[in-house]
């Protein structure tokens, strides 16, 4: 993971990261936000040993397609808000001085299970149960990178794991988040009026 005391930290042409002279990053878009994460659990995971191969990251905005579901990461923006007390979102948007930005992101890792054959043999339950066994540990890894410090002026809560499938052959482990950015707008960079 970058360094706080960069300029600007670029994760891909989706968005940006930059950090002030207090050394808080901000955010460029919500998509920035889900990447950072994401590349926190892909770190963990080519870290891991018994982890199956990351074969595509990205970020994307809606839903995942499971089209090629085995070793996919992604980072999901879910929802944004502002709250004054983090991470309760604010009713009264007249003012929000002091309020942080919010995003509730998801990283999510699709895993291969076992499937009928061509014949129409169900799989083993040893292959069934290997299979499940690498997600759990695939698991812990990206959990264990959520929980770990946050970028500088960044709050987490709702740190929360779910697992879903086996749905043609995929398994999804999603790791969700509400992400608390010390900024209170978007730092956009639309050019020159």
């Amino acid at each position: 993971m970058p360094t706080t005391g960069s300029t600007t930290l670029a994760f891909a042409a989706s968005g940006a990261v930059t950090a002030t002279p207090d050394g808080d990053l901000l955010a460029e878009s919500p998509i920035a936000v889900a990447e950072v994460m994401m590349n926190r659990a892909l770190v963990a995971l080519e870290d891991c040993a018994t982890s199956a191969p990351i074969t595509e990251s990205y970020c994307v905005v809606g839903e995942l397609a499971w089209d090629e579901c085995c070793g996919v990461l992604a980072g999901v923006p879910v929802r944004t808000f502002k709250s004054a007390v983090f991470p309760t979102p604010i009713t009264d948007v007249t003012n929000c001085d002091s309020s942080l930005l919010c995003v509730d992101i998801a990283v999510v890792l699709l895993r291969c299970a076992p499937v009928i054959d061509a014949q129409g043999n169900p799989p083993s339950s040893a292959d069934m149960a290997a299979a499940f066994a690498a997600a759990s540990t695939d698991a812990a890894v990206v959990m264990n990178a959520m929980m770990e410090e946050m970028p500088a002026g960044w709050e987490r809560a709702t740190l929360e794991q779910t697992f879903d499938g086996a749905d043609g052959g995929c398994i999804a482990i999603v790791t969700s988040m509400t992400v608390g950015l010390p900024q209170t707008d978007w730092c956009l960079d639309c050019g020159a009026p």
